[in-house]
């Protein structure tokens, strides 16, 4: 039974649909039938419409709730899924990214690509197939990695993957696969990526994992390019590099 107190609270929501999680279950007739039709992560099309799920904690009678609901954004879709999705590669935006991030929780391994002489690529094939290269790429990870893990364009031709796992050994044979599927792929081209992985505990700050991933990366670019390498402590006495704050400072 869901009392007065909290209706009231929904109320000033304005929502149609929710779900009450307290030990029971409390749903409206529609809210399990619209979560049937996802069509982004956490959107939903029924009937037409467009609903995004929100989770919120409330505290009442100090009883804490966790709200979870669909919100009707119809109004907003084309604008969400632009700020969700980037249009090129198919992989999350660097917008997504950063909500990621503010959530994440749990021991992670982050990967930040590269792709290799990607300057060479738009200025002797033109930038329609600089583009096109890029939708290869993004593709080809989309095709390689989990549904528990995560992609996004970080910028221009560099990319984040967050595997949510803590098997390394997996992690380097997928990013080979994904590099060795890019270079066949490209065909005459022989593109290929560098990248540097980096583990991520959850006591620690996300900031200080991106920058050990940065710093592997840099190792890998200036050593041949085309492969991957571990972040390891060695890196910070053998290289110097300068990164923007700007992003970092954030987590």
């Amino acid at each position: 039974m869901v009392g007065k107190d909290l209706i009231s609270i929904l109320e000033q929501f304005n929502l149609e649909y929710f779900i009450l999680i307290d030990n029971k279950e409390v749903y409206s007739k529609n809210y399990k039938k619209i979560i049937k039709n996802e069509i982004k992560d956490n959107i939903f099309k029924y009937k037409n419409f467009y609903y995004e799920k929100v989770v919120k904690d409330i505290i009442l009678d100090k009883v804490k709730y966790k709200i979870e609901y669909l919100e009707n954004i119809s109004k907003y879709i084309n604008t969400i899924i632009e700020l969700k999705n980037d249009k090129l590669t198919g992989l999350k935006t660097r917008t997504d990214l950063e909500n990621y991030l503010l959530f994440l929780n749990k021991k992670s391994i982050f990967v930040l690509c590269d792709l290799d002489d990607f300057k060479d690529i738009n200025d002797t094939y033109g930038h329609q197939v600089g583009d096109e290269v890029l939708k290869l790429f993004g593709r080809i990870i989309k095709e390689n990695i989990s549904s528990n893990d995560y992609a996004a364009r970080y910028g221009g031709e560099e990319f984040l993957i967050i595997f949510n796992n803590d098997n390394i050994k997996k992690v380097k044979s997928i990013i080979y696969k994904i590099n060795q599927e890019l270079i066949r792929k490209s065909k005459k081209m022989h593109i290929s990526f560098s990248a540097g992985i980096a583990i991520y505990n959850n006591d620690k700050k996300i900031s200080d994992t991106i920058k050990k991933a940065d710093l592997a990366l840099y190792y890998v670019k200036n050593n041949g390019k085309n492969g991957y390498y571990e972040y390891n402590s060695d890196l910070e006495k053998r290289f110097i590099k300068e990164v923007s704050e700007d992003f970092y400072d954030k987590y």
